[in-house]
């Protein structure tokens, strides 16, 4: 009888969870770091050239020797408070050399702990395997390739992905009832970005929607209205970035529901306002919950509506720029916010349970197969910063007009501080170590037939350099063209005065279609762009091939712009 009854008993027992059960849930809560690595390979590949806004906040922050201008952390930039950001920059400046990748490195730990505190408000009644898709999710709309320019160009994290981290900070100060410190977070917030108001309402309905005293729903959106006011009084007569606010409310609409969605579509405004419309549309067929659920996704539902009024604030102020005006890619943080939102009310309290583990993943392979474009559109921007780099080191970034502000004032400021490009860290990338200042011996550097500038080889391969543009801008001498050595892209290029000094030098590797199908069998990159002081005399230019330098004179009669 003992030995049935104990048989009886083991039936009963449940089964002791497989290793899938015990581990499939660690694996895919795993998972949530491949995004973050894969962006941190786009950080480490992009040039330590930062990008445009940089420059004016920097300008705003420092004196003419670099110091910097304490008050001047207190101001605006396009109207938004920028205070936090341009702390950051200050610092960037005066102890990193003003690097773009050190401060993008940053940027991906903001990111990161945006998912950390997704992950802390997720609801405790999910299971390990949902907690774990969420987590996964989460990484990957945040890290999402729409996003790369808030990583790449890394100006523009310090901002927006400031931002989102103080506000989840806040939301989740909230739900926990640490509300002192929910206001302290969105005032930081605050202080980072003028998107960010959108947190005070937020905060207001996550206590409504908890039940919280009349004063605890109120007293968020008190502060709202007085950091709203001293903004209005502080930031005084200024412009809005370049254009005025459209007054056409469906121009306006297309904007801002094309922000939301834009995750879901490549290039398209009209699939990204379809999204948006269509992530709306399920966050109100969830609306219906009883107390204690609207107690427990209180926080998602103030994400929701974080995210939705930063899409009314910058709908108001861009929509006039076209179109396409929500779908640049530093607005990613804002569509993750909702994304994120809807996935966790989407699975938390289903009203399609059998479609939960498809919504996660479809969310999660779709949208990052449609970052495609708009990555590689940012990464195709790269040679453009490095070349900028080398013409502010020489001294002559005239071509860069809408890259490179005021340089006159700029340059000295960079100077002062050691801040790239004027630090260790600038390089014009030639194997050998060649740089600009350098003087060299040409002697045993080939020169190409001066009549056609290509060179038959005793293997029948040819070297071809070929300048097709030879401009001056201002004091800088513009050049572009493609090289090839038999089937070898250049290294890179130097270009050099009639004394052997090394006056400027360029960017190689750049694709160039017309060229390649000349060249049958090269892979692509045959294109260069370079830049050089346009001073009197003659000058050459050199490409570092696998096989050595070649090098050819220029001419002395370049086309000079008005």
């Amino acid at each position: 009888m003992t030995d049935i009854a104990s048989a009886a008993d083991e039936r009963a027992a449940p089964e002791a969870p497989g290793p899938g059960q015990r581990f499939g849930p660690v694996l895919l809560g795993l998972s949530a770091i491949v995004p973050p690595l894969m962006m941190l390979r786009e950080v480490l590949r992009y040039p330590q050239m930062h990008f445009y806004d940089y420059w004016w906040v920097l300008l705003d922050i420092t004196r003419d020797d670099g110091s910097l201008r304490p008050e001047a952390l207190l101001g605006f930039r396009n109207e938004h408070p920028f205070v936090l950001p341009s702390l950051l920059f200050w610092l960037s400046a005066r102890y990193g050399h003003g690097l773009n990748q050190p401060l993008g490195l940053l940027i991906i730990a903001f990111g990161v702990g945006c998912v950390l505190l997704v992950w802390a408000l997720l609801p405790r009644t999910l299971n390990r395997w949902q907690r774990a898709g969420l987590v996964a999710a989460a990484s990957t709309l945040v890290f999402n390739p729409h996003g790369i320019h808030n990583y790449v160009r890394s100006m523009s994290g310090a901002s927006w992905l400031l931002a989102l981290l103080l506000v989840l900070a806040a939301l989740l100060a909230m739900q926990r009832q640490h509300r002192i410190s929910a206001i302290v977070f969105g005032l930081l917030a605050s202080i980072s970005y003028g998107t960010s108001f959108a947190v005070w309402p937020a905060l207001a309905l996550v206590a409504w929607l908890r039940g919280e005293r009349r004063r605890w729903v109120a007293t968020p959106a008190v502060v709202g209205v007085v950091v709203v006011a001293a903004w209005f009084v502080l930031r005084g007569p200024q412009g809005g970035g370049g254009s005025t606010p459209t007054d056409d409310p469906a121009q306006a609409l297309l904007a801002g529901l094309s922000m939301l969605g834009m995750v879901w579509t490549g290039t398209e405004p009209s699939i990204a306002l379809i999204a948006g419309v269509a992530g709306l549309a399920v966050l109100a067929l969830h609306g219906r919950q009883t107390s204690e659920e609207r107690s427990s996704a209180a926080p998602w539902w103030g994400l929701v509506l974080y995210a939705v009024g930063c899409a009314v604030m910058i709908s108001g102020s861009r929509a006039a720029f076209g179109e396409s005006a929500g779908l640049q890619s530093r607005y990613n943080s804002m569509s993750a916010a909702l994304w994120i939102a809807v996935l966790v009310i989407a699975v938390a309290w289903a009203r399609w349970p059998r479609f939960r583990t498809v919504a996660v993943a479809g969310t999660v392979l779709a949208t990052v197969a449609l970052g495609a474009p708009m990555a590689q559109a940012v990464r195709a921007d790269a040679p453009n910063q490095n070349l900028l780099a080398i013409a502010a080191r020489i001294g002559h970034p005239d071509g860069f007009a809408d890259r490179f502000p005021e340089p006159e004032r700029l340059l000295p400021r960079l100077r002062a501080l050691g801040h790239y490009p004027f630090s260790p860290e600038f390089t014009l990338g030639c194997p050998d170590g060649l740089e600009i200042g350098d003087r060299v011996d040409t002697a045993t550097w080939r020169t190409p037939s001066v009549g056609n500038l290509r060179e038959p080889r005793p293997d029948g391969r040819d070297v071809v350099l070929n300048v097709e543009t030879d401009q001056v801008q201002g004091g800088a001498r513009m050049l572009e063209g493609w090289a090839i050595s038999g089937i070898e892209r250049a290294r890179c290029i130097a270009v050099l005065d009639q004394t052997g000094t090394v006056v400027g030098g360029g960017v190689v590797d750049i694709p160039r279609s017309d060229a390649e199908t000349q060249t049958p069998g090269i892979e692509i990159g045959l294109g260069f762009q370079a830049v050089a002081p346009a001073q009197p005399g003659p000058l050459r230019i050199a490409f570092q091939f696998p096989d050595g330098w070649w090098i050819r004179p220029l001419t002395e009669s370049p086309q000079v712009l008005p």
